[in-house]
C-alpha cells in the first residue's frame, strides 16, 4: 500500500490527489484549510483532513504511514506551512518517503521576460517565500523534486518542456493539466531526486 498526502486543495492538488487515488492500492490524504473544500467528486476517494496548515500539530495524523508527500499550496506564506509540516516530522520522528514540491518559476532569477504571478501583490515577498520553502524541503534529507512551472493556465494537458535548474527559461504560460501529469508521473515512478526542475 501506498501512502500520498496532498498538501493544498488547490485545483493542481485536488487534480493530483483525484489521478493518484484511482491507482490500486492506494490511500491518498488531503490536508487543506478548512476555508477551502474538496470537490464533491472526489470526496469519496480521499481521506479528507482540515486544519491551520501554519500549525504543527495539523500534521500529525497526515503524516502516518510513511507518505509522499505533494505540496500543491500556491501563493503567500506556503514556507510557514512547510515549516510546521517539518517541525511535526521532525519531533515525532516520522519518516517520510519523497516530498515533490509545487513552486514557481522565477525563484532563481532564470526567468527571461516577465513572467505573471496572478493573485500576488508583492512578488518579491512571494519569491523570498518560494526559496526558503525549497530551502526547507532541501535541508529536510528525504529525496525530493521541486516544480518551478511557469504561469499556470487552463486548458489541455500537452507534452512538457522541462528545464534543468541553473539554466534559462523563457517567460510563458504552461496548463495546469500539464504541471498535474508531470506531479503524478513523479510522484508514482520517483526520478529526479534532489533537483528542480522548471515546467513550459
Amino acid at each position: 500500500m501506498t501512502t500520498y498526502l496532498i498538501l493544498g486543495a488547490t485545483p493542481i492538488g485536488t487534480a493530483v490527489a483525484q489521478q493518484l487515488s484511482e491507482k490500486p492500492a492506494t490511500t491518498v490524504r488531503v490536508l487543506h484549510d478548512p476555508a477551502t473544500a474538496l470537490p464533491a467528486e472526489i470526496r469519496d476517494q480521499v481521506t479528507d483532513l482540515t486544519g491551520d496548515l501554519h500549525k504543527a500539530v495539523t500534521y500529525g495524523p497526515a503524516l502516518q504511514d510513511t507518505p509522499i508527500v505533494f505540496s500543491a499550496l500556491s501563493g503567500m506564506d506556503v514556507d510557514w506551512a512547510l515549516e510546521a509540516l517539518f517541525d511535526t516530522q521532525y519531533r515525532q520522528q516520522l519518516p517520510l518517503t519523497r516530498v515533490v514540491l509545487l513552486s514557481t518559476a522565477g525563484v532563481d532569477q532564470e526567468v527571461v521576460g516577465d513572467l505573471n504571478y496572478p493573485g500576488i501583490d508583492d512578488v518579491t515577498e512571494y519569491l523570498k517565500q518560494q526559496r526558503y520553502a525549497a530551502k526547507l524541503v532541501d535541508e529536510a534529507e528525504f529525496p525530493y523534486t521541486i516544480l518551478r512551472p511557469v504561469t499556470l493556465s487552463a486548458g489541455p494537458a500537452t507534452t512538457p518542456k522541462i528545464i534543468a535548474e541553473g539554466q534559462p527559461v523563457p517567460a510563458g504560460n504552461v496548463s495546469r493539466e500539464t504541471v498535474v501529469q508531470v506531479a503524478v508521473d513523479l510522484l508514482q515512478h520517483g526520478g529526479h531526486d534532489y533537483q528542480s526542475l522548471a515546467i513550459c
